[in-house]
């Protein structure tokens, strides 16, 4: 079993600030985590730039960002995603930062869809679609507009994500929900607004930060899985009988899935498909694909 407490912040709009300002909001916050052992922080898009008009010395906030997130991340003994511009040999691009337990710089993505007013500025867009390898699993990060491009997500699940991190300057709404279901991987959403997420593998919204409490946690399992219907249903009867309570079996009638979530180290989901010879949902559609393909000519 892979258990993870997962932390992520909602940080709205403030009238009269400056840089500085946010990034005390933000080291009030992550200070005020200690007690809950995060393994992955997730802080909004360019946090330190909320309600600041445009500013003029991205170097400088980046330098500032690096250096307060790098000691946070390892004070906490936590992963951090957070956003921030970073100029790139003489470019502008929106990015999002992974630091590592020991406030290393273990990834960047470069935010693939800036809208019409971020280029107009001088955004560029990124090229490529990293998913990054940490000591609990993979994980994707999208920023904001990416929402509206179906298939960058689809690529990161193809690439192996098994949790998606989405920092944005608004909500976003049905469509994270949408992109966990279809993809089968956990949605942690970390916005200016006052709704952050953290969302269920089958689309349902497990906890959310509010305009009185702006962070919200939740324990995940990486490894609960989910299953199409097709073939299987008439196995569950007999894993829930073997297994009892040792196993928690979810059901989605109208969607056709069902998940399963060990509550014993020694079944974990890895067991359960095999000894019951289950097979996931992504094999499943992978395997049907390729027939189709095959039948097709293609």
């Amino acid at each position: 079993m892979r258990k993870i407490n997962v932390v992520t912040t909602c940080m709205p709009e403030v009238p009269d600030t400056v840089p500085e300002k946010n990034m005390e909001r933000a080291v009030i916050l992550l200070d005020s985590f200690q007690g809950l052992k995060p393994d992955l922080i997730c802080l909004p898009e360019n946090f330190m730039e909320i309600s600041v008009p445009q500013p003029k010395d991205y170097s400088r906030l980046a330098e500032v960002c690096h250096s307060v997130l790098s000691e946070k991340a390892k004070m906490l003994d936590s992963y951090i995603v957070a956003g921030v511009h970073e100029i790139i040999d003489s470019k502008l691009y929106n990015v999002a930062w992974l630091f590592s337990r020991k406030g290393e710089l273990a990834g960047r993505y470069i935010k693939h869809y800036p809208t019409d007013y971020e280029m107009e500025r001088g955004v560029i867009p990124g090229n490529d679609v990293p998913v990054f390898e940490t000591d609990f699993g993979k994980i994707g990060i999208l920023i904001c507009f990416d929402i509206d491009w179906p298939e960058i997500w689809t690529e990161m699940g193809s690439k192996g994500a098994e949790l998606m991190v989405w920092i944005s300057a608004y909500e976003g709404g049905y469509p994270l929900k949408a992109y966990a279901m279809a993809n089968a991987y956990y949605v942690v959403s970390s916005v200016r607004g006052t709704c952050s997420r953290i969302i269920d593998k089958s689309g349902s919204v497990l906890t959310s930060s509010s305009r009185w409490v702006n962070w919200s946690s939740r324990i995940i399992d990486l490894d609960k899985t989910m299953f199409h219907i097709d073939h299987q249903f008439d196995k569950l009867l007999s894993i829930q009988k073997t297994l009892g309570n040792r196993v928690t079996v979810e059901s989605f009638d109208e969607e056709g899935r069902f998940m399963l979530e060990s509550n014993d180290p020694e079944w974990p989901v890895g067991r359960i498909i095999k000894e019951f010879q289950l097979e996931t949902f992504k094999v499943y559609h992978n395997r049907t694909r390729a027939m189709q393909k095959t039948l097709a000519g293609l």
